[in-house]
């Protein structure tokens, strides 16, 4: 209550302060400063970083590494902070960061939209089985066509996913890779066509890594952790994905959930819809060139209470969705995210003939959907993929895929206080950022709260065991805030890896051009 309090008050005095000068209104230093301060103010350390890293994902840089245990992404460390403070820092903003004031500030932007995410719930889009998609806004279909297409992307170039289609026969198809831009960084998932022989189905900006089995930091934010069968890439802004590897029967294939906020200002478009709450216009086509057949308003995987004429209904509206919506959506050389093999290109993954038959459920007899039924439910599969899972299991016999709820990164986490930086890296060891000798030294990550040396701590403490608050010193308190040339605010201050894996990650690079693998 105290720290509130303190918080409120020292707000208030700024607000005040900038009022009274001569020349009215908030700089964009000003208002940085601010933020900067109001952050380092919850946690000086942990708080630190979160501003270091919204600097340098608004600036399309690498963040600074981590200096804490905690293995989360800006938008996950910003959730943890308590709601009163979000809520202030929220206003603020929104109260001091107006165009007529501030004229291009990413970096209070940005941050504004990270905390809006925390307030918000998400929406979830799926690709599962032989390949039956459920888009944000709830609207269910079966896709078995082969080629690399655009599942989900977002206006800003920061979010993308696209995903590979594979033919397992004539007639039916599984996702057997996906690619995807998190925040500038380009990653490639392979459950088959992997760009090179490698233990790894993870490829980095064109080169494999290895999680060994703890979260694995992307250079721009994101993270990546394997959760049983699940690898689950998070966005440093919030949203997530989810892989499930679904290999059974000899087919090795993935399954996916993606989560976005609700209360996005992005732009959604692919595959997935484009998640503004209305189910009948996600299959109109890119920018609404053309809309599907009056079929729209059925569930594509069959209906008891349909006739046959229904039945013919439903597989010209699998046709329009499998040539004309796919054309949409198909990815290029040009737009790609995948890599590939010498000689391989996405024209190599394309077949446009593809499928040869549409098959439904309603193509199956009673006793084989009763059985897949019977199946799905024991595995607790739900009424809205309930269709899609008796398909795969009367014609594929591909196992249930429930839709997977693993435990988020933030669950049981408890921010104890740091009494100085420990580096957290890639190598998955905590370490003291300086010793007597120079280097770096290794710190058990067991506990948070080490006892204090003499001599090694950055942050000292009060009669009350609190950090010391920052002081405020207008324009020059938070280095990382200075103006620059660029978008006014410095990169971060902490050292990055010397070698950051992409050089330019404004637009994902390609790692290997279509036919010279």
């Amino acid at each position: 209550m105290k720290a509130i309090i303190l918080f409120f008050s020292l707000l208030l005095t700024l607000v005040l302060a900038a009022q009274e000068e001569p020349n009215a209104g908030n700089t964009k230093s000003t208002v940085n400063d601010n933020i900067a301060l109001a952050l380092t103010d919850w946690d000086a350390i942990r708080g630190l970083w979160v501003s270091q890293s919204i600097v340098a994902m608004s600036n399309k840089q690498v963040v600074p590494d981590r200096t804490f245990a905690e293995e989360l992404t800006p938008y996950e460390m910003l959730s943890l902070m308590p709601k009163e403070r979000r809520e202030d820092l929220k206003n603020y903003i929104e109260t001091n960061n107006s165009s007529s004031q501030v004229d291009n500030n990413q970096y209070a932007t940005l941050l504004l939209t990270l905390l809006n995410n925390t307030f918000c719930s998400t929406t979830q889009g799926r690709s599962y089985g032989d390949p039956h998609l459920k888009s944000f806004d709830n609207a269910t279909y079966s896709f078995q066509t082969v080629g690399e297409f655009d599942l989900s992307k977002s206006n800003d170039g920061n979010f993308e996913i696209q995903a590979r289609q594979r033919a397992q026969s004539d007639n039916f198809s599984l996702n057997t890779a996906i690619a995807m831009n998190v925040f500038g960084d380009r990653l490639g998932f392979y459950a088959e066509d992997a760009p090179s022989r490698n233990v790894s189905p993870l490829f980095l900006n064109g080169e494999p890594i290895q999680l060994q089995g703890r979260t694995y930091f992307l250079p721009h934010g994101g993270t990546i952790r394997l959760t049983g069968r699940n690898y689950i890439i998070s966005w440093p802004s919030g949203e997530t994905l989810i892989l499930n590897n679904g290999g059974s029967g000899g087919m090795n294939f993935v399954n996916v959930t993606v989560s976005i906020f609700q209360c996005s200002s992005q732009i959604y478009s692919g595959l997935l819809g484009n998640a503004n709450n209305n189910m009948n216009d996600d299959f109109n086509g890119r920018n609404n060139n053309q809309t599907p057949p009056t079929y729209q308003a059925f569930s594509t995987f069959g209906n008891p209470m349909m006739q046959q004429a229904s039945i013919l209904a439903e597989k010209e509206y699998l046709a329009y969705l499998s040539q004309n919506f796919a054309e949409d959506w198909r990815v290029t050389d040009m737009t790609t995210l995948f890599d590939y093999a010498a000689g391989t290109n996405t024209a190599y993954y394309t077949d446009r003939s593809f499928p040869r038959v549409h098959l439904t459920v309603a193509d199956l007899n009673a006793d084989q959907q009763a059985n897949a039924r019977r199946r799905c439910e024991t595995m607790g599969v739900n009424a809205g993929e309930m269709g899609g899972c008796i398909f795969d299991q009367a014609y594929l016999n591909i196992n249930p895929n429930p839709i997977p709820t693993p435990a988020p990164a933030t669950d049981g986490v408890v921010l104890n206080k740091l009494e100085r930086p420990l580096l957290n890296t890639n190598t998955h060891q905590i370490l003291e950022p300086k010793n007597p000798n120079g280097g770096a030294q290794t710190v058990k990550p067991i506990d948070n709260t080490m006892e204090e040396k003499p001599g090694k701590s950055d942050i000292k403490t009060n009669e009350n065991n609190e950090q010391n608050k920052p002081t405020f010193k207008p324009n020059n308190s938070i280095e990382i805030n200075k103006p620059n040339n660029n978008n006014n605010i410095n990169t971060p201050s902490r050292v990055i890896p010397s070698k950051p894996i992409i050089s330019s990650p404004v637009k994902p690079t390609i790692n290997a051009k279509p036919g010279k693998g």
